[in-house]
């Protein structure tokens, strides 16, 4: 039975997965083709032990090599290990505290810019401007890629993401084995166009002697424990696991915020107050926590049995795959009371905490870009709202739509914008 939910959530939707979580205590077993054995978590006690366990039991990288044909073998989450540790530490400058004030300048102006291309007092999609805005700002947080050059590392961008998104790739990833992957002419031909934009900007830089001080330059800078210098595949693999974090997780993770927050008129005012005085951004911080919580753009993540391993009362034998499936576990009663409704109002005397809201992974493969990410949505929040006046298209909630490990609003979140 557990191996008909997968199938049955990409046609019912997400609550299959609740109803078979209730039905067997928080965890149950499944087979899935190029996966095989697992099971499926959402009791946050249980997670909990999952992410504490030693490296040597549960492996934190390997269930998340399904990213490979896009992030590649070197990428930072098929990493573990010293080597894992090595490249966070050698990126984290780049995207985490001490970077934020400036990059969250860039980030108003482009948010600026994405406002005055929405149309006004006529239904639109607003998630495809929020996607181009976020892949903007990651090719210039991670290459320091000039407004001039950036449309051709779009369209590249895009035309891979269309075949790694699809329905088509989950398919051929559980048939690998046979070859599924490696005979994929359309889907090489797009990657190799995107690996010769990064790998030209590795040579170029390394001709000029002049790294820079982007994530690009950091990781060019870098040097092993033998002194030797980071390798170009391994520079490409870091930079596209960037560019697929901010297309999947922060434009996602943003377009259900809006979409979430057009729906609730009382959270949208206190939004728009909020953002009007510019003091703070506690209700801001607030409604992205919750949108995140009941919208989590990235389906599931997870690990791999490395020996035998008692989780819940059950032995699990090495190999076994765990996925911890997000939206179940942020809709956990005895964490949230009334799960399933919007009420920013949680946030507003705690921050996420523990192991019950993990939109950005858990343990030590913690998403590098997570601040980054919450930086950059609530920016695009506070903006918005003091310059436009938003609302739905339609009153109906958006459905979930469900490609590879990714959600998004069905509907690409549709809205009217009004001057204010």
């Amino acid at each position: 039975m557990g191996s008909a939910v997968l199938p049955a959530a990409l046609i019912v939707g997400d609550r299959v997965v609740d109803r078979m979580l209730t039905r067997t205590g928080g965890m149950f077993g499944l087979w899935f083709p190029g996966i095989g054995k697992a099971v499926m978590v959402a009791d946050p006690t249980l997670v909990r032990e999952i992410c504490r366990a030693p490296a040597d039991v549960v492996d934190s990288a390997g269930a998340n090599r399904v990213q490979e044909p896009v992030i590649g073998p070197q990428g930072l989450g098929s990493l573990e290990g010293a080597d894992h540790r090595r490249l966070r530490a050698v990126m984290a400058p780049a995207v985490r505290d001490r970077a934020l004030p400036r990059l969250r300048t860039a980030t108003e102006e482009l948010a600026e810019q994405v406002v005055g291309q929405c149309p006004v007092g006529t239904p639109f999609s607003l998630r495809p401007l929020l996607h181009q805005a976020m892949m903007r700002a990651v090719l210039e947080i991670t290459m320091s890629v000039e407004r001039s050059r950036q449309n051709v590392w779009l369209r590249a961008i895009q035309q891979l993401f269309l075949l790694a998104d699809s329905y088509e790739i989950t398919i051929r990833y559980a048939l690998r084995h046979a070859g599924a992957l490696a005979l994929w002419p359309s889907y090489h031909r797009a990657k190799d166009v995107c690996d010769r934009l990064i790998l030209d900007e590795i040579s170029q830089r390394r001709r000029r002697g002049d790294e820079g001080d982007d994530l690009l330059g950091m990781l060019l800078r870098a040097r092993d424990e033998r002194g030797a210098r980071l390798t170009d595949g391994v520079i490409r693999d870091q930079v596209m696991s960037m560019i697929a974090g901010a297309r999947t997780t922060t434009s996602n993770g943003l377009a259900w915020a809006f979409e979430r927050v057009v729906r609730h008129p009382d959270a949208l005012s206190r939004l728009s107050d909020e953002s009007d005085k510019g003091s703070e951004d506690v209700y801001a911080s607030a409604v992205l926590y919750e949108a995140l919580r009941v919208r989590p753009p990235v389906a599931f993540f997870g690990r791999r049995v490395r020996r035998p391993f008692d989780l819940g009362g059950r032995r699990l034998a090495p190999n076994t795959t765990i996925i911890i499936h997000l939206r179940s576990l942020h809709h956990d009663p005895g964490l949230y009371p009334d799960p399933a409704a919007f009420r920013p109002d949680r946030w507003l005397d705690r921050r996420p905490a523990g192991y019950g809201w993990m939109p950005f992974g858990g343990g030590s493969h913690t998403c590098l870009g997570d601040r980054l990410a919450i930086m950059q949505m609530k920016t695009f929040l506070q903006v918005f709202t003091r310059s436009l006046a938003l609302s739905p298209a339609d009153r109906r909630d958006e459905p979930v739509r469900w490609k590879a490990i990714s959600n998004s609003p069905g509907a690409d979140c549709r809205v009217v914008a009004r001057h204010r």
